[in-house]
């Protein structure tokens, strides 16, 4: 989870429409990648490595959702 201090550094990219557009086309590009290793995947090694490559990209996509709601948040910074 982020904290405010992370969040506020993070609010120029996740509210910049082109900058965030671009992310999103290339996380998408990463996904495919990563289902296409899925599905090659011979080994259970493969299979972690591209399961971790997953939550990544996919903890990525859901960026600006965190960033929103860690500044709405009325917790205080400790």
């Amino acid at each position: 989870m982020l904290n405010k201090q992370q969040a506020k550094k993070l609010v120029p990219l996740v509210n910049n429409p082109q900058a965030w557009e671009a992310l999103q086309d290339h996380l998408n590009h990463q996904k495919n990648l990563i289902v296409q290793g899925l599905v090659v995947a011979t080994s259970e090694q493969e299979l972690f490595l591209n399961r971790g490559k997953w939550a990544l990209v996919e903890m990525l996509d859901k960026l600006r959702d965190e960033v929103k709601v860690t500044l709405e948040s009325k917790e205080e910074e400790l």
